[in-house]
């Protein structure tokens, strides 16, 4: 222990930085030189458990306020709040106001209310933290603004603010219009929203973003309205020159509106689509080219997910990957949904002639249209490096002996590539 005392401060905190702050803080016992080296650290964690929720509440409320680093680069708090002997609204806003004095970059909240009118106020000096890098809301918090133009303000109040995930559950709160991101350094954008809670429009104005995910899903109060995406910059319709910096989108929507979706798809290299059925005609115009992509993963829940994918093959001249998938909370959306191909492709798409190295199907059934279609692939794809097929084992699951006959079917397949791996899950 004297040898590892011996060591620089600079040192012994990195040592002390991947453990949650209460057990960092325990090493305070081991002698003088660690008494109070902990409250130094420079990110802090804090996860309940039911067992020593009272004990930890308590050693917050006693310790942020002497903790000594001159910047906390990341608070992370994950609570349950509203029960007996638990943490409080009260306290939570009191931990983010003393990280808020301390130059906080980043702020991670993940709270969760035993009902739902429970939500958490947001102190209003974050409102105002110019040091406040990056940005994670979930569950019960309320941001706390009387109308739009404060929303906006309180995002243009963070000058420096890169990465921003909102999680609304929308019980019973009000929704915006319009919900706008005008923020010029963000890069990295998450939306979790509750069908219809919300807003009902989303406007960015974002030209640094990288990286943008929006995922809707149906709640409770859901009240059916459609969301709608209008990208709009400067007061105009939205276009992809405008973000020159996406690389990567995922969308996972079963009620989005994506007219406005082409404009952004042209230029990512990364693209994951889960989308209704309505985007086939809504995500393609004539004449779009996505010479950009690289990688597309494309849920196959839908009824004409089948024909997206195909448009997206003869689009995508440089795609190097892509994976099918069907995933198990997916698919009460359609039970077998139907592969309808073969007759839209006259030719070869030139990504299979030049590029497309890997090729992944999860949760195939096994149908003679899906076989079809992998076999199309195996036979084209000329750069093929790897093909896994990972069969649908959660429901409607092949019988033993119909696996071994569809398995030796592929295996069996002509190959466009003589290197070609092809990996049976």
């Amino acid at each position: 222990m004297d040898k590892i005392s011996q060591l620089p401060d600079e040192l012994l905190l990195k040592v002390l930085l991947p453990l949650p702050t209460k057990v960092a803080a325990n090493t305070s016992i081991l002698s003088k030189r660690w008494e109070f080296l902990w409250m130094w650290l420079p990110k802090l964690e804090y996860d309940h458990s039911m067992d020593e929720r009272k004990s930890l509440i308590d050693f917050i409320t006693l310790n942020m306020p002497q903790h000594r680093a001159p910047v906390i680069e990341s608070l992370r708090l994950n609570f349950s709040y509203g029960y007996e002997g638990s943490v409080t609204r009260e306290d939570i806003r009191m931990w983010v106001a003393i990280a808020v004095t301390r130059f906080l970059r980043e702020l991670s909240l993940d709270l969760y209310p035993n009902f739902e009118s429970q939500t958490t106020k947001l102190p209003s000096s974050l409102y105002t933290c110019k040091s406040l890098v990056i940005l994670k809301l979930e569950e019960g918090i309320l941001v706390d603004v009387p109308h739009q133009k404060s929303l906006h303000r309180l995002l243009s109040s963070c000058p420096v603010l890169e990465d921003l995930f909102v999680k609304h559950n929308g019980c019973e709160s009000e929704h915006l219009e319009t919900f706008s991101v005008i923020v010029p350094s963000l890069q990295r954008l998450t939306l979790k929203i509750c069908r219809g809670s919300f807003f009902q429009a989303l406007v960015m104005n974002t030209p640094s973003l990288k990286y943008f995910k929006f995922t809707d899903y149906t709640c409770e109060h859901d009240d059916f309205s459609d969301i709608d995406f209008d990208f709009d910059y400067n007061g105009y319709s939205f276009y992809s020159d405008d973000m020159p910096k996406l690389e990567e989108m995922e969308v996972d929507s079963t009620y989005l509106d994506t007219e406005n979706f082409v404009s952004l798809i042209t230029y990512v290299k990364r693209l994951s689509l889960c989308l209704p059925d309505q985007a086939e005609k809504a995500l393609y115009r004539e004449g779009i080219v996505l010479s950009q992509l690289r990688h597309l993963k494309l849920c196959s829940c839908t009824i004409k997910w089948s024909k997206l994918l195909v448009l997206f093959l003869k689009d995508s001249p440089n795609l190097q990957e892509l994976v099918v998938h069907l995933t198990i909370d997916h698919t009460d959306i359609c039970e077998d949904p139907p592969v309808c191909w073969e007759n839209q492709l006259n030719c070869v798409p030139g990504c299979l002639l030049s590029s497309l190295g890997t090729f992944k199907w999860i949760g195939i059934y096994g149908s003679q249209k899906e076989l079809d279609l992998v076999k199309f692939v195996l036979r084209n794809a000329c750069c093929l490096k790897t093909a896994t097929i990972l069969f649908r084992s959660w429901d409607s699951a092949l019988e033993e002996d119909e696996l071994e006959m569809v398995i030796q079917d592929l295996s069996l397949s002509s190959r466009g590539s003589k290197d070609v791996k092809l990996v049976f899950v």
